[in-house]
C-alpha cells in the first residue's frame, strides 16, 4: 500500500469507471488510536490509525465521524485541513461511514481554533433517477482500507436549484459538485452544480 495521496475522482478500471465522494472539510481530532484490525495493519510500513473527528459546520447531535489515515498519528484537539473520501455504509442498520485522509494539513495558531466552512465535495456517478429537487446517484468506488475491494455506491443529493427537463440527466454520467450540510445524505448534501461528463 503507497503513503497517503490524493486520489483522482474518477479513473478506469477495464473499461469500468471508478469514482468517489471526494471531500475538502476542516475537523478537530477528538481522539485517535492505532487501528489493530486486519485491514490497519496489512502494510506494516504505513499502518492506519483511526479517529474521532468532530466536523463544527454540522449540527452537534450528529458532528462526530470516523476517519482513517495511514500518514501517522494526528494531534489530539488540534484543528485540520482534511481532504480525502467519504465512504457511504449502505447496510441497513447505518453509522459505518468513514472518511479516508488522504491529506492533512494542520491549521497552525494560538489556543483552540475552531473552524465552521462546510464540507466541499465532488463526484462522478451515475443518475439513476432526477426529480427537479433531489438526484439519486450510483457509483463503483474503490477502497484501499479495504485491501482496495471495488463495490457500489449510492446517495441522494438535495438540489441547490431546482433541475429543467430533469429526464434528461438520467441514466447519464455526471460530475457533481456540493456541500455537505451534516452526515444525513438524503437529507443534507446539496448539489450545487451538476456536468454531463
Amino acid at each position: 500500500m503507497p503513503p497517503p495521496a490524493l486520489v483522482p475522482v474518477l479513473s478506469f478500471d477495464n473499461g469500468q469507471p471508478i469514482s468517489n465522494i471526494s471531500v475538502g472539510l476542516d475537523a478537530t481530532i477528538l481522539r485517535g488510536w492505532r487501528d489493530s484490525s486486519e485491514c490497519g495493519t496489512s502494510d506494516p510500513k504505513f499502518p492506519y490509525f483511526g479517529f474521532e473527528i468532530q466536523i463544527s459546520s454540522w449540527p452537534a447531535s450528529g458532528n462526530r465521524i470516523l476517519a482513517r489515515y495511514s500518514g501517522g498519528k494526528l494531534k489530539r484537539e488540534a484543528l485540520y485541513q482534511l481532504k480525502g473520501r467519504f465512504f457511504v455504509d449502505m447496510t441497513k442498520e447505518g453509522g459505518r461511514s468513514y472518511l479516508h485522509i488522504d491529506e492533512a494539513v494542520r491549521f497552525q495558531g494560538p489556543g483552540t481554533i475552531r473552524s465552521y466552512r462546510k464540507p466541499q465535495f465532488l463526484l462522478v456517478g451515475e443518475v439513476i433517477q432526477a426529480f427537479n429537487s433531489h438526484l439519486v446517484m450510483s457509483w463503483m468506488t474503490r477502497d484501499s482500507y479495504r485491501r482496495d475491494m471495488v463495490y457500489e455506491q449510492s446517495a441522494v443529493l438535495t438540489l441547490e436549484t431546482r433541475l429543467k427537463e430533469e429526464e434528461k440527466y438520467e441514466n447519464r454520467m455526471c460530475c457533481i459538485e456540493g456541500r455537505m450540510d451534516g452526515l444525513d445524505q438524503r437529507r443534507d448534501w446539496v448539489c450545487s452544480g451538476i456536468k454531463f461528463c
